[in-house]
């Protein structure tokens, strides 16, 4: 495959983010061939060229979905990659692309060159209309991230999620939904649960798994509802993820590979690929759209 265009998409406010680090990320992809037209996000969102032949997002989960999102169905033909600058980057790490920019911008060229068949397809999910590129949670999980300082998560990065977890210790939320949808294999299921995970990439919340199916490659999303969702049981489940523990066998969560997940009613907050989203929806399900990340 030929060198091509590629649009780097860049979010200047993230919260690692850069100015020499994303100088060497252009040289270095220009050293490997590539041309690159470097942009900026706005707070009007991503913008892009229009006749890139790749694009790489150079920031985090946050920042990816933003760009799927505004894509639209573009984000079906045109292939993808991710360059680590955001707070977690949980599509980064599963996909292994390393931060050093010389690392990065070789793998990228080798991934390139040997085509779409090498690279990982991984069908999209969303939430209503909003794209979830890695996780969703409904709970003490999203309440924290809703309290989450901006200018706290730019001085200390993920850690700003700790502290707001730890402020959420003195005030917690718990309010029981009834969920309802469709497993992999067709079969309708219905349960009651007051926290939900929902993973449509293999980690959540750093390097760590809640199920072993989950996958960005995978046809469906793992579902993980907790019941009960008190303090002692999500510091459990904290714990077994750690300690790659089965939060299913230990009876801490319910775990389904699911197609399509439907909620009794309009709740919020909801946490989108480590963001506060403010807006609500009802259901989870496939986009029809399969996201191709160059590997």
């Amino acid at each position: 495959m030929p060198v091509s265009r590629l649009d780097l998409v860049y979010n200047p406010v993230s919260g690692s983010f850069s100015q020499a680090h994303l100088d060497a990320l252009v040289a270095a992809l220009r050293s490997e061939g590539f041309e690159v037209t470097p942009l900026p996000t706005t707070a009007e969102g991503a913008q892009f060229s229009g006749d890139a032949d790749l694009i790489c997002i150079h920031g985090g989960d946050g920042t990816l979905r933003d760009c799927v999102k505004t894509l639209g169905e573009d984000a079906g033909r045109i292939p993808l990659a991710v360059a680590p600058s955001g707070t977690i980057n949980l599509v980064a790490r599963e996909l292994g692309y390393p931060r050093q920019p010389e690392a990065f911008a070789r793998k990228l060229a080798e991934g390139w060159k040997r085509g779409s068949e090498s690279w990982i397809h991984a069908p999209l999910y969303q939430l209503g209309d909003m794209p979830i590129v890695s996780c969703l949670s409904i709970g003490p999980d999203s309440h924290a991230v809703a309290r989450v300082s901006g200018p706290l998560k730019k001085r200390i990065g993920r850690y700003a999620y700790v502290v707001a977890m730890m402020q959420q210790m003195r005030e917690w939320p718990r309010s029981a939904m009834q969920i309802r949808g469709t497993a992999v294999d067709g079969e309708r299921f219905e349960c009651a649960a007051e926290a939900v995970i929902v993973s449509s990439a293999a980690l959540y919340a750093g390097p760590f798994r809640l199920s072993p199916q989950a996958a960005l490659a995978a046809d469906s999303v793992e579902l993980i509802s907790l019941k009960k969702s008190t303090r002692l049981r999500t510091i459990a489940l904290s714990l077994a993820a750690m300690f790659n523990l089965s939060v299913a066998r230990l009876g801490i969560a319910e775990v389904r590979s699911v197609r399509r997940v439907e909620f009794d009613r309009c709740v919020t907050p909801v946490q989108v690929d480590g963001d506060h989203m403010p807006d609500c929806a009802w259901a989870i399900g496939p986009s029809g759209l399969t996201l191709r990340y160059v590997v």
